[in-house]
Order: structure tokens, then sequence, then C-alpha cells
């Protein structure tokens, strides 16, 4: 049995219900990781009428045109005369091109409609396929959306995560240096080309894995610590959400050093791309069904090498890629990473703070009673390995906040919880501080 224990909370702002007071709610686990919000969850076609709306003149007959086809769509009837109206708009030599990538994303789910769901698939790569990565268009997000519902059945995208500052250079960036020769002769520049699918960028930056260029610079100031180095260095990295830019990607794989993030959950790489990966996806899963992460890399003719990075839950990924960071050389063969088997506090911080509602329902009710009622409640549950909570409690030895209302709603709000399920139990005391007018 595992048992974590957490510092201090941070506070965090909630409103007061009835007498205008507001309630902070703070965790107190280790602030290891950023709040965002996570995608909208619009209907594609839906989408694409918004943003489509704005800046670009359209002719209404073309428009007109592609709203009724998906109209139809959504109602799923008329399917042969959704289709019908398509054709005719992308045979239009006066459709403009956005009107053109929003028939193509209908014309989509025509395909699918009409039972076919590869062609269905292979309609959104091809629209993907033709933007380059980086430059974003008005029909990103809906197609990026709809490819990876049309391949996993979800909507759902990783959430994004910040970059920090960082210098100096990885042993795994040095030993990438060589893939980037310098030129013998001609213009002194070179251009890094780095395309991450997935990951953190923040975890990146923080361990520096890729930052090839000062790794380039510090062996060549080894090598000659008195040269006058004219060497000029073009460093291009691509990020992107997941695996869902692979098909717009396509262009730039042969030039760029790819590295692959791959966990058991929504960064799950589909197995139509393993021609891209440095192992077959049954091979990376059959591995990460273990319990431990996966490390493995593959050289390529006249590129860069494509770079593993997988984990069975995403939160166990930084671990991976710290151990990556801190190799000397390209693995020849898949590396498998040992993981700790407890729940990773960014894990159990994200489902906590995901049920601050709840908790503040409990605070602005001891507010509607006792207006300057404030102070800790730590909180003391296990979780088992289905992740579901029990034996919450709280720990009333260290609490400075008693009240037996609010300890009841607090304690039913800890019960609900749902956690990732690992297999084993672990038990954790994670404090929450409450004040008024924070």
């Amino acid at each position: 049995m595992n048992t974590i224990h957490h510092p201090a909370a941070a506070a965090a702002a909630a409103a007061a219900a009835a007498a205008a007071a507001t309630a902070a709610i703070a965790a107190g686990l280790l602030s290891l990781a950023s709040c965002a919000e996570g995608p909208e969850s619009a209907a594609p076609g839906i989408e694409a009428r918004v943003d489509l709306a704005a800046g670009a003149e359209r002719r209404p007959d073309i428009s007109l045109a592609i709203e009724q086809a998906e109209r139809r769509l959504d109602a799923g009837r008329e399917i042969a005369a959704a289709r019908q109206a398509l054709s005719e708009v992308l045979a239009d030599p006066a459709v403009t091109p956005d009107q053109r990538d929003q028939a193509r994303l209908a014309m989509s789910r025509v395909l699918e409609a009409e039972g076919d769901p590869e062609a269905a698939i292979a309609a959104v790569e091809s629209l993907l396929g033709d933007r380059a990565v980086g430059e974003p268009w008005p029909l990103q997000k809906a197609a990026e959306r709809r490819l990876r519902l049309l391949v996993t059945g979800s909507e759902e995208a990783p959430l994004p995560e910040e970059p920090i500052d960082a210098s100096q250079a990885s042993p795994f960036a040095r030993a990438l240096a060589r893939y980037f020769p310098v030129p013998e002769s001609g213009p002194r520049a070179l251009t890094i080309r780095v395309l991450t699918f997935g990951g953190s960028r923040e975890v990146s930056e923080r361990l520096r894995t890729f930052a090839i260029g000062p790794a380039i610079r510090a062996l060549r100031q080894e090598a000659c610590p008195r040269c006058d180095d004219q060497l000029v260095m073009n460093h291009m990295s691509s990020g992107t959400d997941g695996w869902v830019q692979i098909p717009a990607a396509r262009p730039q794989l042969g030039s760029s050093l790819a590295v692959f993030y791959f966990d058991l959950g929504n960064q799950r790489i589909p197995a139509r791309y393993d021609a891209d990966l440095p192992l077959p996806t049954a091979d990376i899963v059959a591995r990460l069904e273990k319990g431990e992460g996966l490390i493995a890399a593959r050289e390529r003719a006249g590129a860069p090498p494509a770079i593993l990075i997988a984990a069975p839950r995403r939160a166990q990924l930084p671990a991976v890629e710290a151990a990556l960071a801190a190799m000397t050389e390209l693995p020849a063969a898949p590396v498998s990473v040992p993981l700790p088997g407890q729940l990773e506090p960014a894990e159990i911080q994200a489902v906590v703070r995901g049920s601050f509602g709840r908790y503040r329902v409990c605070y602005e009710e001891l507010l509607a009673r006792s207006p300057a009622a404030a102070g800790s409640v730590p909180l003391r549950f296990a979780i088992l390995g289905d992740g579901a909570v029990a034996d919450a409690a709280v720990d009333t030895a260290r609490s400075t906040l008693r009240d037996a209302t609010l300890e009841r709603c607090m304690v039913a709000a800890t019960s609900a919880l749902r956690f990732p399920g690992i297999g084993q139990k672990t038990t954790v005391v994670y404090p929450i501080e409450f004040s008024p007018g924070g």
C-alpha cells in the first residue's frame, strides 16, 4: 500500500451563493500541473459554419448548398442528395478555398453515412495533408476532431501545456547532434527540424531532451575551444497535440526528427500509422500493458530518426522522457522503463481539482451560517485498484476548520470521486483550505 502526503495547498477562488462572499478553495498537492480548459465539443458541421462566418467573401448559393447538405447529414436523411450537392460544390470553379474545405469535410460525413468509414477517414486525412503543420486554418480543429472521432470513436484530445524557459542540452540531445551534420563547405548554415506528436513541451524544455542546437554548439566548442564558430543554426520545432497531425506532417517527416508520444488513453496512436512509428502499435500496447514505460527508436535513411516515448498513462510520460533525456546514444533496441506503481501526484490533483465545485457547495452552506468561517480540512481516503474511493474521512487531528455538517458534505463529495484504476490501493492525505473573500 502506498501513502502520499501533500503539502499545504494554494487557494482557488469560488463565489459564495447568498452572502456575496467568495470562497477560496485550495489543493495541498504538489504544483505539478497547470489548469487548462478542455476542447470545446461542438458538432463538426455546426463549427464549420461558425468558423467560416467571418472574413471570407462567400457566394450565397454555394454556402447555402453546403449548409443544406450538412442539415441533411445532421438529420441522417437524403444522403444521396447531400452527396450530389457537395459534388456540385466541389466541381464549381467559383468555390472559395474555405468553402471547398467545408464541403470536403462534409463529404467525409457522406462517406461515413454510406457505410464506408475507411473512405471517410481517408478524406479527412487528405484534407489535413493538404495543409502545412503550424499554419492554422479555419477548419483545422474541426477536421482534427473528426479524424480523431472516426479512428478512435472519441473527440477527446490531450490538454495543452505551456512551455517554460531552459538552457543547456541533455545527454540525449548531444547524441542526436550527429544526425544533423554541419556542411563542410558553402554557407555555414544548418536547419534543425523537430516534429513532435503529443507529449508536453514544458517537460521537453525542462529536460532539454531535444535541445539539439545547444548540443551542437557545445560539441563544437569542446572540439575547438578557440575557433570562431560562424555557424548559423535555424531550429524549427513543431509540436502538435497528437497523432491527428500525422497526415499534415507527412511532407516534413522525411527531413525532421520525428517524436511520437503514446499512452493507452487519448494519446494512443491508431494502427493505421504503424509505418511512421519505430514499433507496430500492437507491440507497443503489449509492452505497456505490463505496466512499464517504453522507449524505441528507428534510424531512417537520409533523415533523422523516429523516436517513441510511451507509457501506460499520460501522467507517466514525463518519467519515460526523463529516462530518454539521460541516454547518451540512440537505443538500438526497445528499452523498458520501470515506473512507480502508485498514481502520480498530478493524476490525484487533477481529479480532486475537477471536483472543487462539490467542495464549494459544502463551504458556501457553512458561510451562510458562519460568514467568517475559514481554515483547513485535511481529507484522508483510499483509492482502490479500480479507481473507486473508500474509507473517506476528515483527519480531525489536523483540521483547523471543525464543522460536522461541512465534514459530512466533504466526505460525501470525496467518496464520489473516481481515479484512474491501476490495480492497487493508494492512501492519500489531501488538505483543502477555505477562506472567505479570497
